[in-house]
């Protein structure tokens, strides 16, 4: 049996759940819970060695348990993980990303609306270095290429990038490293997640309030990005814009665009967004150019704030934050999805990864 390792990040449970995944069958089996993760909320694999960085207390720091980062390392046998070294953080954290030397992590800060740069636990001197990518900063991707990170700033409607090869931007009033560039994107459509296809020649980008996805050229030398096409997730869900939100905030209900994750098949042939106030997936074929061809909806778990697609491309895997379970859905050669296994979770499942094993 050929399968894959499956990690869910559970933040109301406070830990970190594991799955074997048959990609033959897509079956889920549950292997192993890992606790002591407080509000564990977004992770990265390093599939080289199977280390898992999971940062963990995303909304509710406090001077006793600072926002962290916690080394796991997976067995590729039973999938248990080893809690290993921990790095306090300066700031939340709801998405972290490895640079392309394996040596360091970037991580967005919604609430403080910055991305950081930091060693890896138990490495280096903890220098945080700080980048200005701006307010509700949601993504931190580094290009294939390994020369920008780029980042989805929500609340300023802005995407950014940052050089990683060559001299860096000059610093900004408040000590931060400045963007090399950015674009502007529609006003109050909060871009939220992007993703690289295999050649990093196209960025999609997810916009959390206007359900829409929006396909960008990428210049290699200089991370320019250009718009190619804006294309709707959320077209006959009969929803409002969607508005910024914060723990200060009240909560708009279940009428309003509250799009989350943003995934792509590895042969970059279909393109996945979750909407999360109608609990549905919006596929979408990638066409010549890099284009989009919205397929359909597809209903799915309770408010499905991460997916992930496993390293074989056949499975779509989504959970559900209010389900607090996962599914997997077969992806069919016409990019339809078909639901083939379900399992429970641990609380507030927010975050998949996938690691492929022998």
């Amino acid at each position: 049996m050929s399968r894959s390792l499956v990690y869910i990040a559970c933040a109301t449970g406070g830990a970190v759940d594991t799955f074997a995944l048959d990609t033959e069958s897509g079956t889920l089996e549950r292997l192993a819970h890992t606790d002591g993760l407080a509000h564990a909320s977004s992770m990265v694999l390093d599939a080289a060695d199977g280390t898992l960085y999971a940062a963990c207390n995303i909304d509710r720091p406090s001077p006793e348990v600072p926002p962290r980062v916690v080394a796991l390392s997976a067995d590729p046998a039973s999938g248990r993980l080893s809690p290993g070294a921990s790095r306090d953080l300066p700031v939340t954290t709801c998405y972290v990303s490895l640079t392309p030397d394996r040596r360091e992590l970037f991580g967005a800060s919604y609430h403080e609306g910055l991305l950081i740069r930091f060693p890896l636990p138990g490495e280096g001197d903890g220098t945080v270095r700080a980048y200005a990518s701006g307010a509700n900063t949601h993504c931190a991707v580094v290009s294939p290429d390994g020369r920008f990170v780029y980042a989805a700033s929500l609340g300023d409607d802005r995407v950014s990038w940052f050089r990683l090869d060559g001299e860096a931007p000059a610093g900004t009033d408040d000590d931060m490293t400045a963007p090399s560039g950015h674009v502007a994107v529609e006003h109050g459509s909060g871009p939220r997640h992007l993703r690289f296809n295999a050649s990093g020649d196209r960025v999609y980008v997810l916009h959390e309030l206007s359900g829409d996805v929006s396909v960008f050229e990428r210049d290699a030398e200089t991370g320019h990005l250009g718009l190619l096409q804006i294309v709707s997730a959320v077209e006959g869900l009969d929803l409002s814009r969607g508005a910024v939100r914060s723990p200060s905030t009240q909560d708009p209900g279940q009428s309003v665009i509250w799009c989350a994750d943003l995934r792509l098949t590895p042969d970059g042939e279909f393109l996945f967004a979750t909407e999360r106030s109608t609990s549905t997936v919006a596929a979408f074929r990638v066409n010549g150019g890099g284009l989009l061809g919205f397929l359909g909806h597809t209903p799915t778990e309770a408010q499905p704030r991460g997916t992930a697609i496993d390293p074989s491309g056949r499975f779509l895997l989504v959970c559900g934050e209010r389900s607090d379970h996962v599914s997997a859905y077969r992806i069919g050669e016409d990019g339809s999805l078909t639901s083939v296994s379900r399992a429970q979770t641990s609380g507030g499942p927010l975050w998949i990864e996938c690691w492929a094993v022998a």
